[in-house]
């Protein structure tokens, strides 16, 4: 089904999706706001609003909220990022007018005593601390940490205990006021819903709140990339395993070589078939797992590859990452392996259409950041293009350890030898 986007003259824009052969619907209101656009002093303060939203409102308590919505059988949850703050639903149908209420009496009528906020703050602690229990959870702050250090990137999103126990309610409504608008604001849905229902929906819970003319705020992206310098983070935990992250500088977020690192990703770093699961764990019995991926934002993005092991096998583990980059920059790929990424992704890409929480989420985070929706066809047909010389010349381009970052959490964290 086509995907149908509609601006309002407040710069607030609806998303439907219809999926008319599932019984769910998907609801999010998404905010293009998250810990990138917060000032120093606010650290976190994306994530705390986030929380504070689900605390009360001006006819119902936080307890009215979550009971109404359990008692229907909907499920219903947020998050924030970087580049967003996310309120979201699922549930049937004949949920969605209750679902479209709460969230809209969230979202414009917010309403909570001091002693709510202090306790929620106190959450929130507790969300940080466990997560300093968590070394891939310190892992991924310290990459932001040491590769965006010194951009809008380079902090941590939940912020600090100190940053964090700074706010006061007051620092909520400021930044609700600042950044919580219809421009920045995508209400999207997906699944069993008609493009009629949903503009019922937007006209009852949504358009009346905003009175001002504007027009979306769609982040410009640069056609340049950052390139930071050689790095080495490290951050000691009495733990058992090294906790490993290396990684290469690419491109942003737009680059048409974001389809070609898709490949390098899979081939070398991604599954139990990958050349890195193979040599590392298979052959070597190194790890229990290592993995990759591939992260892009506005201004730049990495490949990345991740692992864990007892201090003693760092070295080598490292060593064969070493071995098996100069290997697929000197060699390439193989024609096997280029089907198999094509394979991989068109069915990964089918299961997410049977997803009407998948489907909502990528559409609407593409809408965010890129200003548009590419359809499943389209983003195939592009990977189908990539050819295995596209690959050889990627991995030359980017594979660089010269270049590389390297980032590690657990005991004795010393320098790595190519570094």
């Amino acid at each position: 089904m086509e995907d149908i986007i509609k601006t309002y003259p407040s710069g607030i824009r609806m998303l439907v999706r219809p999926m008319p052969s599932f019984k769910s619907v998907a609801t999010s209101v998404h905010l293009s706001v998250g810990s990138r656009n917060e000032e120093a002093s606010e650290h976190g303060l994306s994530h705390v609003v986030e929380h504070m939203l689900f605390r009360g409102t001006k006819t119902r308590t936080a307890e009215e909220i979550a009971a109404h919505l359990s008692n229907l059988g909907v499920e219903y949850n947020a998050y924030t990022s970087d580049v967003a703050t996310c309120y979201h639903t699922k549930g049937l149908i004949t949920n969605l007018d209750d679902c479209c209420d709460i969230m809209s009496d969230m979202y414009f009528n917010l309403q909570f005593k001091d002693e709510d906020f202090k306790k929620e703050i106190e959450v929130i602690v507790q969300e940080i601390v466990m997560h300093e229990d968590m070394p891939r959870s310190v892992l991924s702050d310290l990459v932001s940490d040491t590769f965006f250090v010194g951009t809008d990137y380079g902090h941590p999103i939940a912020g600090t205990i100190k940053s964090v126990r700074s706010f006061k309610p007051a620092d909520v409504h400021n930044y609700m006021k600042k950044h919580y608008t219809a421009p920045n604001t995508i209400v999207s849905f997906a699944g069993d819903i008609t493009v009629q229902q949903a503009e019922v929906m937007m006209k009852k819970y949504f358009l009346n709140n905003f009175k001002d003319k504007a027009k979306p705020n769609i982040n410009a992206i640069s056609s340049d990339a950052i390139s930071p310098a050689q790095a080495f983070g490290k951050k000691r935990k009495k733990i058992t395993q090294h906790n490993v992250a290396v990684l290469f500088p690419v491109v942003n977020i737009k680059h048409p070589d974001k389809y070609v690192l898709t490949y390098i990703n899979e081939i070398l770093s991604t599954g139990m078939s990958s050349r890195l699961f193979t040599s590392v764990r298979d052959k070597l019995g190194l790890v229990y797992t290592i993995s990759g991926g591939v992260r892009l934002v506005d201004i730049g993005g990495y490949y990345y590859i991740w692992f864990s092991c007892t201090p003693k096998n760092t070295d080598k583990v490292l060593a064969t990452i070493a071995a098996e980059v100069a290997k697929i920059k000197a060699d390439g790929v193989t024609a096997e392996e280029m089907q198999k990424v094509r394979n991989l992704k068109r069915a990964d890409r089918m299961f997410e259409l049977e997803d009407v929480e998948r489907t909502n989420q990528r559409n609407v985070t593409q809408l965010s950041t890129l200003g548009e929706i590419e359809p499943a066809e389209e983003y195939l047909k592009k990977l189908e293009h990539v050819t295995a010389s596209d690959v050889h010349k990627a991995t030359n381009r980017y594979l660089n350890l010269a270049t590389s970052t390297v980032c590690i959490v657990g005991p004795a964290c010393k320098p790595i030898k190519f570094l």
